[in-house]
């Protein structure tokens, strides 16, 4: 999209509208909230964007986010999604480090007393997994993800205290907003096209800072709480998200253009039905930067319009991503993919069948500790990267045609000059 076509449709819109906006918050773009995010969490300008793009989005009516972390442990995922969970209002967020798949439906909410329903309210929630040692709990909240209903009731038969079998109503109100941090690096089809898939950079630049702020932090955790406390910049954000929670945003329009919906197609070779829910994406995150600065959004109706920048913001945040986000892996395993087994694929060039080049699961271990200095871990990849790979098209796992067939190879499946 050229720049001069965006900035001409900018002026059309703004042509239609005028805006009078009285707001005690100067208006702020995604890079100065990064750079407010980065007093605690540093690098990981995508994640940490996205997080609290996706907790804001609570306080939207029907366009809250979900987001689903998937990486190793100690990668940062729970770190980033506490830090920025920290900005926003203790009563908005339901905070769970650990739970099994029916626990948060009968942990929260009131009984009715007439009905004997349990009601759980989730109306501008944000709803946070810290630890998801149970792939079922998503699936579970699979029908909130997709916003099916603002109304859900949901059944389920338990043990009475004589052994007797009991059917629990219970009744979910509204549509929180969403973040899932899991150690598994597999998700489930349904969850992919339901969830923004994120993973923590793997970087020497991020690990490097990461240490010097806990140096930082642990030499006087005191001092670095009391300085932290203290940045303007950072109060200033946790006042302008207590602003808007009261604003009480319902909808929020987006621009009539076909400009960024004709960009997001031309994305794909071909268009699949799951693109759709793709494209929702992308304007639910328009909605989530334009709530950000939602007062400059008001339109003298009273209704709130989100500018061309606002969605120009979102599709420059979504095609950093959508690479994993459309082949329904997490970054941290397409990173894997291409950084180990296309690396290794062009190095051997052996083996060459059907055009393609294969190798075993003891030659990508070499080649991944020659390079890294470090043991790949054979259970992770066994079970959670090859699974996920193969069941997302980008490799076959067999029998080599030749050889020692008792072991299964690998075969990327993308051309080997990619």
């Amino acid at each position: 999209m050229k720049t001069d076509n965006i900035e001409q449709l900018s002026k059309e819109i703004k042509s239609q509208t005028e805006i009078n906006a009285t707001s005690p918050f100067p208006e702020i773009n995604l890079d100065e909230l990064a750079d407010i995010l980065s007093l605690t969490i540093k690098h990981d300008y995508l994640c940490k964007t996205i997080t609290f793009l996706g907790m804001l989005s609570a306080y939207t009516y029907d366009s809250q986010l979900n987001i689903s972390f998937n990486a190793p442990s100690s990668s940062g995922k729970t770190y980033i999604t506490s830090e920025v969970a920290k900005l926003f209002p203790t009563d908005d967020k339901i905070e769970i480090s650990g739970a099994s798949p029916t626990a948060l439906f009968y942990q929260q909410g009131e009984v009715d007393k007439d009905s004997g329903c349990r009601i759980l309210n989730l109306e501008n929630k944000i709803l946070i997994f810290y630890e998801l040692p149970d792939q079922k709990v998503q699936e579970r909240l699979r029908a909130i993800a997709s916003h099916d209903s603002r109304k859900q009731t949901h059944f389920y038969t338990n043990k009475t205290k004589n052994g007797t079998n009991r059917t629990d109503k219970i009744q979910i109100i509204g549509f929180p907003a969403m973040v899932f941090c899991s150690a598994s690096l597999r998700v489930n089809e349904q969850e992919q096209t339901r969830e923004l898939l994120l993973s923590p950079e793997q970087s020497q630049e991020k690990i490097s800072a990461a240490i010097e702020l806990q140096n930082k932090r642990g030499t006087d955790e005191h001092s670095y709480n009391e300085w932290l406390s203290s940045r303007p910049n950072r109060l200033a954000l946790i006042k302008r998200i207590q602003a808007i929670s009261a604003e009480h945003v319902k909808y929020i329009k987006l621009p009539d253009s076909d400009v960024f919906k004709q960009r997001f197609m031309d994305g794909f070779k071909q268009l699949k039905e799951r693109h759709t829910r793709d494209f929702t994406h992308v304007q639910q995150l328009a909605k989530a930067i334009a709530l950000l600065n939602i007062w400059y959004r008001k339109e003298p109706d009273g209704s709130y319009l989100a500018t061309i920048e606002d969605v120009e913001a979102a599709m420059n945040l979504w095609e950093q991503f959508a690479e994993s986000q459309v082949m329904g892996v997490p970054p941290t395993v397409l990173h894997f993919y291409k950084e180990f087994m296309l690396t290794l694929q062009r190095e051997i060039k052996l083996n060459q069948i059907n055009g393609r080049i294969g190798f075993s699961h003891e030659t990508l271990s070499e080649y991944y500790l020659r390079k890294t200095g470090t043991l790949l871990n054979e259970d992770t990849l066994r079970k959670q990267i090859i699974p996920q790979l193969h069941a997302s098209g980008l490799i076959d796992h067999r029998q080599p045609d030749i050889g020692d067939r008792r072991s299964k190879w690998i075969y990327p499946k993308w051309n080997i000059e990619n």
